[in-house]
Protein backbone atom coordinates (compact mmCIF):
# COMPACT_ATOMS: atom_id res chain seq x y z
CA UNK A 1 0.00 0.00 0.00
CA UNK A 2 1.45 3.90 -0.77
CA UNK A 3 1.44 5.95 2.04
CA UNK A 4 -0.06 9.07 1.14
CA UNK A 5 0.96 11.06 2.89
CA UNK A 6 4.85 10.94 2.09
CA UNK A 7 3.37 12.14 -1.69
CA UNK A 8 0.81 14.96 0.15
CA UNK A 9 -2.14 13.99 -1.78
CA UNK A 10 -3.46 17.68 -2.06
CA UNK A 11 -0.56 18.93 -3.91
CA UNK A 12 -1.03 15.57 -6.34
CA UNK A 13 -4.89 16.40 -6.95
CA UNK A 14 -4.37 20.35 -7.47
CA UNK A 15 -1.24 19.21 -10.39
CA UNK A 16 -3.61 16.55 -11.64
CA UNK A 17 -6.73 18.90 -12.05
CA UNK A 18 -4.65 21.76 -13.48
CA UNK A 19 -3.81 19.79 -16.08
CA UNK A 20 -7.01 18.25 -16.79
CA UNK A 21 -7.70 20.69 -19.65
CA UNK A 22 -6.24 20.62 -23.61
CA UNK A 23 -5.53 24.52 -23.42
CA UNK A 24 -3.62 24.38 -20.46
CA UNK A 25 -2.17 21.10 -21.68
CA UNK A 26 -0.88 22.78 -24.68
CA UNK A 27 0.15 25.83 -22.70
CA UNK A 28 2.44 23.67 -20.16
CA UNK A 29 4.19 21.98 -23.37
CA UNK A 30 4.92 25.50 -24.47
CA UNK A 31 6.38 26.46 -21.37
CA UNK A 32 8.27 23.30 -20.83
CA UNK A 33 10.39 23.48 -24.45
CA UNK A 34 11.14 27.09 -23.44
CA UNK A 35 14.61 28.30 -22.24
CA UNK A 36 14.99 28.91 -18.69
CA UNK A 37 13.66 32.38 -18.11
CA UNK A 38 10.61 31.35 -19.16
CA UNK A 39 8.38 32.79 -21.44
CA UNK A 40 6.27 35.88 -21.37
CA UNK A 41 2.33 35.59 -21.59
CA UNK A 42 2.27 36.74 -25.58
CA UNK A 43 4.65 34.29 -26.65
CA UNK A 44 2.59 32.04 -25.05
CA UNK A 45 -0.78 33.29 -26.58
CA UNK A 46 0.94 33.08 -30.26
CA UNK A 47 2.01 29.40 -29.79
CA UNK A 48 -1.03 28.77 -28.64
CA UNK A 49 -3.39 30.67 -30.52
CA UNK A 50 -5.28 31.35 -27.51
CA UNK A 51 -7.36 35.35 -27.05
CA UNK A 52 -5.42 37.00 -23.94
CA UNK A 53 -8.35 37.25 -21.82
CA UNK A 54 -8.67 33.05 -21.90
CA UNK A 55 -4.87 32.86 -21.93
CA UNK A 56 -4.93 35.36 -19.27
CA UNK A 57 -7.66 32.60 -17.31
CA UNK A 58 -5.98 29.70 -18.02
CA UNK A 59 -2.45 31.00 -16.93
CA UNK A 60 -3.82 32.02 -13.42
CA UNK A 61 -5.27 28.28 -12.61
CA UNK A 62 -2.13 26.97 -14.06
CA UNK A 63 0.31 29.12 -11.57
CA UNK A 64 -2.72 28.28 -8.67
CA UNK A 65 -2.38 24.62 -9.35
CA UNK A 66 1.08 24.87 -8.76
CA UNK A 67 2.23 23.54 -12.72
CA UNK A 68 3.77 27.45 -13.23
CA UNK A 69 5.57 30.31 -11.72
CA UNK A 70 5.44 33.53 -12.45
CA UNK A 71 7.22 36.76 -11.80
CA UNK A 72 7.44 40.27 -13.48
CA UNK A 73 10.27 41.13 -15.58
CA UNK A 74 9.79 44.71 -16.26
CA UNK A 75 6.01 45.07 -18.00
CA UNK A 76 6.27 41.58 -18.73
CA UNK A 77 4.75 38.36 -16.89
CA UNK A 78 7.25 35.45 -17.64
CA UNK A 79 5.95 32.04 -16.62
CA UNK A 80 7.84 28.88 -15.71
CA UNK A 81 7.05 25.37 -15.25
CA UNK A 82 7.87 24.42 -11.74
CA UNK A 83 9.43 21.14 -12.62
CA UNK A 84 9.78 19.80 -8.86
CA UNK A 85 6.44 19.82 -8.57
CA UNK A 86 6.44 17.85 -11.94
CA UNK A 87 8.83 15.45 -10.15
CA UNK A 88 7.24 14.49 -7.47
CA UNK A 89 4.01 13.69 -9.24
CA UNK A 90 6.22 11.15 -11.87
CA UNK A 91 7.39 10.13 -8.57
CA UNK A 92 3.74 9.57 -7.32
CA UNK A 93 2.09 7.98 -10.68
CA UNK A 94 5.18 5.85 -10.85
CA UNK A 95 4.24 4.67 -7.72
CA UNK A 96 1.07 4.29 -8.09
CA UNK A 97 1.39 2.48 -11.49
CA UNK A 98 3.84 0.13 -9.62
CA UNK A 99 6.47 0.85 -12.03
CA UNK A 100 9.07 2.50 -9.34
CA UNK A 101 9.98 0.62 -6.03
CA UNK A 102 8.90 2.02 -3.00
CA UNK A 103 10.29 1.21 0.87
CA UNK A 104 6.92 2.26 2.03
CA UNK A 105 5.01 -0.10 -0.53
CA UNK A 106 3.73 -3.46 -0.09
CA UNK A 107 5.97 -6.25 -1.94
CA UNK A 108 3.98 -7.60 -4.49
CA UNK A 109 2.24 -10.87 -4.38
CA UNK A 110 3.43 -14.32 -5.56
CA UNK A 111 2.49 -13.25 -8.90
CA UNK A 112 -0.99 -15.35 -8.82
CA UNK A 113 -4.44 -13.39 -8.81
CA UNK A 114 -6.67 -14.11 -5.97
CA UNK A 115 -9.55 -16.27 -6.93
CA UNK A 116 -12.63 -13.94 -7.63
CA UNK A 117 -15.47 -13.85 -5.09
CA UNK A 118 -18.62 -15.70 -5.60
CA UNK A 119 -21.53 -13.32 -7.10
CA UNK A 120 -24.90 -13.74 -5.67
CA UNK A 121 -28.14 -14.26 -7.70
CA UNK A 122 -29.83 -10.95 -7.68
CA UNK A 123 -33.38 -11.74 -5.61
CA UNK A 124 -36.29 -9.57 -5.83
CA UNK A 125 -35.77 -7.01 -2.57
CA UNK A 126 -32.42 -5.86 -4.48
CA UNK A 127 -34.69 -4.97 -7.47
CA UNK A 128 -37.41 -3.58 -5.47
CA UNK A 129 -36.54 -0.14 -5.51
CA UNK A 130 -36.37 -0.01 -9.50
CA UNK A 131 -40.16 -0.89 -9.47
CA UNK A 132 -39.96 -3.92 -10.77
Amino acid sequence: MVVMTSFKPELQVRLLAGLAQLTRLRIVAVVAEAPEPGLPAGDIARAVRCPASTLSFHLKELVQAGVLEVRASGRFMIYQLRRDAFQGLCEFLQVLGGTRPDSRAEPPASGRRKPARSRRAVDSDQLSMFGE
